[in-house]
């Protein structure tokens, strides 16, 4: 049950408020925590708070102060994954056309859900208080996306990310399969969750990485792109059971290989466009684009990635 906030259960809130801080933020210091008990729980006061319960029994919180942002929202570790926060968030958007967040970069499971609600990121920022990097996050009535793109270990250039990711309404999420620092905000890293034998990489914890995979797959349609350097064929029969259940529209993406490229890269693309056969196909032939165009092979080969987010971005409504 959702329902506005009683001021009767403020130490209720605030315990779920500290005990979930300190367990999903670790980078932060317990005493960060303490000395900022007394100025949280006076906001809270006068803040707009919505709580979660069952059985009447707080669950949940959401609190958004009068600049309309959201100040914490905090779920049970018990019910997490089961729709709760999204729940929160949709009542706050139902009221309000305008939303800010403000994120610790470490925290990358609230940096996700927050993606997955929308939210963009606008700036970053060191926080004073804890010399943490931080994301400011912004959500508006007008920027709702039906469109998500996937792409693995940072395969397109974070520069071309960030420019499509500001200027365009699609959400971008980058898959890390390796362990590797990533240089996009919005990474799913799954490298912990999979194990290499023999050449080839399989799942060791297949709902921890179906997990994962689910909490992105969030829109009316999935842009997957596969960029033919690796087949992936681990994460096939996950992404097709989580399209299949959550009924979503799946494109997959691939530019067409050049001819120098030589014909290892031919098979995985021609395995990729099979495997997938009963899906949308978005191909980028940029080899004859470049002819069209009149350009040499360095420029093209620069320039395809671009060419596949303008298709993609363009295609918005699909």
């Amino acid at each position: 049950m959702l329902k506005q906030f009683d001021k009767n259960d403020i130490d209720i809130i605030m315990k779920i408020w500290k005990d979930n801080n300190q367990k999903f933020q670790p980078f932060i210091v317990s005493e960060y925590w303490a000395n900022n008990y007394k100025d949280f729980k006076n906001e809270i006061l006068a803040d707009k708070v919505y709580v979660y319960t069952e059985a009447t029994k707080i669950l949940a919180f959401i609190a958004l102060n009068d600049e309309d942002e959201i100040a914490s929202i905090q779920v049970l570790p018990e019910i997490q994954r089961e729709g709760i926060g999204e729940l929160l968030v949709q009542k706050v958007k139902s009221e309000n056309n305008n939303l800010i967040a403000r994120v610790f970069e470490k925290n990358s499971n609230a940096i996700l859900f927050f993606k997955a609600m929308g939210f963009k990121k606008i700036d970053d920022f060191v926080d004073e208080e804890t010399n943490e990097k931080s994301y400011l996050l912004r959500w508006s009535g007008g920027d709702i996306s039906n469109t998500s793109f996937i792409y693995f270990n940072n395969s397109v250039k974070a520069e071309l990310i960030k420019k499509y990711d500001l200027s365009t309404k699609v959400n971008f999420y980058n898959i890390s399969t390796i362990k590797t620092e990533s240089e996009n905000t919005f990474n799913v890293n799954i490298s912990n969750d999979l194990q290499r034998q023999n050449n080839k990489t399989y799942i060791k914890d297949y709902i921890n990485v179906r997990n994962k995979l689910s909490s992105v797959f969030k829109t009316e349609n999935i842009v997957i792109y596969f960029d033919c350097n690796e087949t992936y064929e681990f994460l096939y029969e996950i992404i097709k059971d989580i399209v299949k259940v959550k009924n979503i529209k799946l494109y997959i993406v691939m530019h067409k290989p050049f001819s120098v490229e030589g014909t290892k890269k031919m098979k995985i693309y021609e395995s990729i466009k099979q495997e997938f056969n009963k899906y949308n196909f978005i191909e980028i032939d940029y080899e004859e684009i470049g002819k069209n165009l009149n350009i040499n092979f360095k420029d093209a080969f620069d320039s395809r990635d671009e060419e596949m987010l303008k298709t993609v971005c363009l295609k918005t409504k699909y």
